[in-house]
C-alpha cells in the first residue's frame, strides 16, 4: 500500500510539472555540423550491415520534457524518448521510452515501450506489454498484462479487474481492491452527466445512477406514507404561502453556513455540530419529499379518485416529473439544487408556523385555567349581605382538584429536554451495570428493560422525573405493559438508523420520535402541581 500511495503522489507531482512543460521552450542552438554528422559518419572498419544496425538504434529526444494532451490522445512513437506522458480525457499510446511515468486521467493507457517510472490510470483501463520499472496502478479501471510485460515493482488495481498473461513477470506484490466494483460507469457519468450539468442521462453504463435515483424516490414515497400528516401540512404551507416559503429558503441558504461557522468556533458548538448536521440532512430529505408532493398534486388533484389523491401518490408523480427534468442539460442541475434548497426552507418555515400556533393556543388555555382559581379565592358579593347566622359557620376552604395529564392539551416535550432526560438515564444504568460487573453487551438490554419497567410503573424514568416529563398514550388510555414493551423495542429502530428516529422529534408536530409513533405515545410536560413521584 505504501507503493500505491507513492505512485498516486507521483501522479500529482507530474500534474504540477505541466505548467513548466506547457511553457514555450527556448529555441535550442543549432547543432554544429560536425556533431550532427557524427551518428551517420561512416567508419571504414565497419561493414554496411553494422552501420545500418547502429543507425536504427538511435532514439530521437522529443522537444518537450512531457508529452501532454488534454481532450485528446498523447502518443510517443517508437525510437523516441521523453520524461513523461500525460493524457487527460484521452488515451496514452506509448511505444518509445519514458524516463519518468505515464499518467492518464479519464483515459486508457497502452504501453508497449519501456517506462523507467510508473504507469498510473485514473478512470481508465491500462494495457502493458513492455517493461515498467516502478509500480502500475489503475483506479476505477482494468489492468491487463501482455506476454512481454515486465513490472519490477508492485501492481495495484482499485475498483477494477486484473488480467495477466501467464508469461508476464511481476517482481513486486499484486493487490486488487473492490474487484467487483467497476469504475467504468463513473467515467460514463462524468462524461455524459457532469460535463452536461445534469444528474442523469440515457446512456449505457448509467444503470447504477438510475438505480440510486429510483431508490431515493422510493424513500420519499415511504416518508409520505409514514408521515402523511406532517408532509401534507408542509405541502399546504408551500401552496398557500409560496412567497414566504421562498424567503425562508433564501434565509436558510444564508444562515446555515453562518450557523456552522459559529458552532465550529465555539467549544460547546463542536459537540452538537454532528446533531445539527444530521438534523439539516433529515430536514432536507423530508423537504425534497414535500416539493415532490406539491409538484405531483398539480396533477393528482384532478383525478377525482380517492387512492390517487393520497400524498404518497402525489410524491411518486412529482418524482417521475423531476427525473424527467434531470436528463435535460443545465436544467437538471438547477432542478436538483432547487429541490433541496426549497425543501429545507419549507420545512423550516412550517416548523416556525407550528411553534407560533402552539404558543397562541397555550395563551387562552392558561387564561381559562386561571379563571376558576380566581373565583374560589374571591368570595361572592352576595355573602356581604348574608345574615349573622349564616356568617357564624365558616366556609371550608376549597382545595383544587389535581390536574390530570391530558394528551390533547398538555404541552409536548422538546428534543433537548428529552435528550437531557435520556442522558441522565444512560448515566444511571451505566453505573448500575458497572457495579454489577456485567458484560458490556448487556448494557443496551438493561437500558431498554429499565425504560419499559419505569414507564409502566411511574409513567416516566428517573431522568423524566428530574426534567418533569411523563409518557402518556395518545388515546388517553392507561399505559400498559404492551405499550411500554413496544415503545422500548421501538427505541432500537430510532437509534439504529443513525439516530434519525430521535432527531425526528425536532420536525414532528407532536414532538414524537419514531418509537412514539410505533407505540402511540406522547412525551408531555405536566403542570407543576402534579408530582411525578
Amino acid at each position: 500500500m505504501n507503493r500505491l500511495v507513492s505512485s498516486l503522489l507521483l501522479c500529482l507531482a507530474l500534474a504540477g510539472r505541466l505548467a513548466f512543460a506547457a511553457e514555450p521552450a527556448e529555441p535550442a542552438e543549432p547543432p554544429e555540423p560536425a556533431q550532427a554528422a557524427e551518428p551517420v559518419e561512416r567508419d571504414e572498419a565497419k561493414s554496411d550491415e553494422e552501420h545500418h544496425d547502429a543507425a536504427v538504434s538511435i532514439k530521437v529526444r522529443t522537444s518537450d520534457d512531457v508529452v501532454f494532451n488534454a481532450w485528446g490522445d498523447a502518443r510517443l512513437p517508437a525510437n523516441e524518448e521523453t520524461d513523461g506522458v500525460i493524457a487527460i480525457f484521452g488515451d496514452a499510446q506509448v511505444e518509445g521510452e519514458v524516463h519518468d511515468a505515464v499518467v492518464t486521467i479519464f483515459g486508457n493507457a497502452h504501453v508497449t515501450g519501456e517506462v523507467h517510472g510508473g504507469v498510473i490510470s485514473l478512470f481508465g483501463n491500462t494495457y502493458i506489454d513492455g517493461r515498467v520499472q516502478d509500480a502500475a496502478v489503475t483506479v476505477f479501471g482494468d489492468l491487463e498484462l501482455g506476454p512481454n510485460a515486465v513490472v519490477d515493482s508492485d501492481i495495484a488495481v482499485i475498483a477494477g479487474k486484473l488480467k495477466r498473461d501467464p508469461q508476464a513477470v511481476v517482481h513486486g506484490k499484486t493487490e486488487v481492491l473492490a474487484e467487483g466494483f467497476t469504475g467504468q460507469g463513473i467515467r460514463v457519468w462524468i462524461e455524459k452527466c457532469l460535463f452536461y450539468a445534469r444528474p442523469l442521462a440515457f446512456e449505457a453504463g448509467l444503470g447504477w445512477a438510475w438505480g440510486i435515483a429510483l431508490g431515493f424516490l422510493l424513500f420519499y414515497v415511504v416518508l409520505a406514507l409514514l408521515f402523511d400528516r406532517s408532509l401534507t401540512r408542509c405541502v399546504e404551507t408551500l401552496e398557500t404561502q409560496p412567497g414566504q416559503s421562498a424567503v425562508a429558503s433564501i434565509m436558510a441558504v444564508i444562515l446555515v453556513p453562518v450557523l456552522m461557522i459559529l458552532l465550529v468556533v465555539t467549544v460547546i458548538g463542536i459537540a452538537i455540530l454532528p446533531f445539527v448536521a444530521m438534523a439539516l440532512v433529515c430536514a432536507t430529505l423530508f423537504g425534497k419529499a414535500v416539493v415532490l408532493a406539491a409538484l405531483g398534486r398539480r396533477l393528482t388533484r384532478f383525478t377525482g379518485i380517492a387512492p390517487l389523491s393520497h400524498v404518497a401518490f402525489a410524491t411518486l408523480v412529482g418524482g417521475l416529473i423531476v427525473l424527467a427534468l434531470y436528463v435535460i442539460p443545465v436544467i437538471g442541475l438547477i432542478a436538483s439544487n432547487l429541490l433541496g434548497i426549497v425543501g429545507l426552507g419549507v420545512v423550516a418555515y412550517t416548523v416556525l408556523l407550528s411553534m407560533r400556533q402552539r404558543a397562541a393556543r397555550r395563551a387562552p388555555a392558561a387564561a381559562a385555567a386561571a379563571a376558576p382559581v380566581a373565583s374560589v379565592s374571591d368570595p361572592p358579593a352576595a355573602e356581604s349581605t348574608a345574615s349573622p347566622e349564616s356568617t357564624a359557620s365558616p366556609v371550608p376552604p376549597v382545595t383544587p382538584a389535581p390536574v390530570a395529564v391530558d394528551a390533547t392539551t398538555a404541552p409536548r416535550a422538546g428534543f433537548w429536554i428529552r435528550m437531557g432526560a435520556l442522558l441522565i438515564d444512560i448515566i444511571l444504568v451505566s453505573i448500575i451495570v458497572s457495579i454489577l460487573d456485567t458484560p458490556d453487551s448487556v448494557w443496551i438490554v438493561a437500558l431498554a428493560a429499565y425504560g419499559a419497567i419505569m414507564w409502566k410503573i411511574k409513567g416516566t424514568t428517573v431522568g423524566g422525573i428530574v426534567c418533569g416529563l411523563k409518557i402518556v398514550r395518545r388515546d388517553g388510555a392507561e399505559l400498559n405493559w404492551d405499550t411500554a414493551i413496544v415503545r422500548a423495542l421501538g427505541c432500537f429502530l430510532s437509534m439504529v438508523v443513525a439516530g434519525l428516529g430521535f432527531l425526528w422529534i425536532v420536525f414532528d408536530e407532536d414532538r414524537q420520535a419514531w418509537h412514539d409513533k410505533i407505540a402511540g405515545t406522547l412525551v408531555v410536560r405536566p403542570p407543576r402541581p402534579q408530582s411525578l413521584v
